[in-house]
């Protein structure tokens, strides 16, 4: 079994493509600017990691004032912690007015800053691997006894790993957050919307019929690669359009040529002397000049030339049965009437109408064995049937019969036209044509017409 290649679809295939240059964005982004810039200056510190910038604050917090006037250091729960992780460390604080309070043993290198420690707005002191100088930090912070300077050394350093693992899953997350909610909303929309040309361009290739010519497919909107092939689509619309009327035209001159020497044919069988063939042909004749006025009859209607007026059913069924009882009586049948005594209003065309149930008797005449009952019902519901008493018509068969050239058995005259052309008729007036089975076992048409509103 050979499986038909999936269709393509421009935006699902757009929507994936977006998303793939975003991918690589964002790889180019964090090679060219989150790695240079924020994680390789990190990674100079992992031999001289930064003292933690929490230490001076514990120790801001730690700080009480005395009764005369000076300071001490309470220890509370966070610098005991501190002490307990990092027993070295020290710290020396100082307010602008002199006030000074220390713990830990301070380095002899940093003996001198309890006279320095408010020239200096901050100091971050990191020494090289294995020297012995100590790592010093100098910051301002508020305490219990003002602002304070607090120099201080010893303590928790910042891990660099840690911190530039963290920066980059924090900043990962968030754009990673970023791109899905664009790939899952922003991108799909974005396309739709740039594509909605071509959506509309779809919608109106839907309504393309042979009854709605003229039609166009919209350019608006519609993106430039596309334009050429809605263009092209556009002007092969304009071809057939054109190529149709030709044939309208064909058509209606050839049925309104063929009217005349039918009807010299016609008169001429009338009046002559009575032979065996005669009341066949004139029977074929009659048929001839039905499909002659039924094909002028939809060229009229496709060009809006026929008014549709409120007609009744049982008054044309009336005058159809009247004018073929004779030609029905000749070929060996009983043609009967069966409507209500009230109107049944349509509206239509009753020239065409007329020509179009005339087809449908003459049929019936045709393959009804040349025996029994043509009758001519008409539904107070729209409906306008013809039974006989033939052989009837097949279910496979009931759909076919309305194709053109389309014949259940080969005869010598006909083309089979007569019913497609009966269909025709009845689908412009919006009604349908059905084929079902007689109460007696042959065939049964009708044709379904919408009543008159109101």
């Amino acid at each position: 079994m050979i499986r038909e290649p999936r269709p393509i679809r421009l935006e699902r295939r757009l929507t994936r493509r977006m998303i793939q240059v975003q991918a690589v964005a964002l790889l180019l982004f964090f090679a060219l600017v989150v790695f240079p810039l924020g994680i390789y200056p990190a990674l100079r510190f992992i031999d001289a990691p930064p003292l933690d910038p929490g230490n001076p604050e514990t120790f801001a917090e730690a700080i009480r004032p005395t009764a005369d006037g000076g300071a001490e250091v309470e220890m509370t729960p966070k610098l005991k912690a501190l002490i307990a992780d990092k027993p070295g460390v020290w710290f020396l604080a100082s307010t602008e007015a002199g006030t000074k309070v220390s713990y830990g043993k301070i380095p002899v290198f940093y003996d001198e800053l309890d006279t320095a420690l408010w020239e200096f707005a901050s100091v971050d002191v990191r020494p090289r691997a294995g020297s012995p100088v100590d790592a010093l930090q100098l910051e301002r912070h508020r305490s219990q006894i003002g602002d304070v300077m607090v120099a201080s050394g010893g303590g928790r350093t910042i891990g660099v790993v840690s911190f530039v693992a963290g920066f980059w899953a924090l900043f990962s997350l968030a754009l990673l957050a970023i791109t899905a909610i664009a790939a899952a909303i922003i991108i799909p929309r974005v396309i739709r919307r740039e594509l909605r040309g071509l959506k509309q361009a779809a919608e109106q290739a839907e309504l393309i019929d042979i009854d709605a010519r003229g039609t166009q497919l919209p350019t608006e909107n519609v993106p430039h690669e596309v334009r050429a092939l809605v263009d092209a689509v556009n002007g092969g619309l304009a071809r057939l359009d054109k190529a149709y009327a030709q044939r309208e035209r064909f058509l209606a001159d050839s049925a309104h040529e063929l009217r005349t020497p039918i009807a010299i044919l016609q008169t001429r069988l009338e009046t002559a002397e009575p032979f065996p063939e005669k009341a066949r042909l004139l029977m074929d004749v009659a048929r001839l000049s039905s499909l002659a006025d039924q094909l002028l009859d939809l060229q009229r209607m496709d060009l809006g030339e026929t008014a549709m007026q409120p007609l009744d059913l049982v008054e044309l069924a009336g005058n159809v049965v009247s004018d073929l009882a004779p030609l029905a009586l000749n070929a060996g049948y009983e043609l009967a009437l069966d409507a209500p005594e009230a109107p049944v209003l349509v509206k239509g065309d009753e020239g065409s109408l007329t020509r179009a149930l005339a087809n449908v008797v003459q049929n019936a005449i045709v393959h009804g064995a040349n025996h029994g009952q043509i009758i001519v019902e008409v539904s107070p519901t729209g409906a306008i049937s013809v039974m006989d008493d033939g052989p009837g018509i097949a279910p496979a068969d009931r759909e076919r019969i309305f194709e053109p050239f389309y014949r259940i058995k080969p005869l010598a005259t006909g083309a089979g036209l007569g019913l497609n052309l009966v269909a025709s008729i009845v689908q412009r007036h919006k009604g349908r044509v059905a084929v079902t089975e007689s109460p007696t076992g042959g065939a049964r048409f009708s044709m379904l017409l919408p009543l008159v509103e109101g």
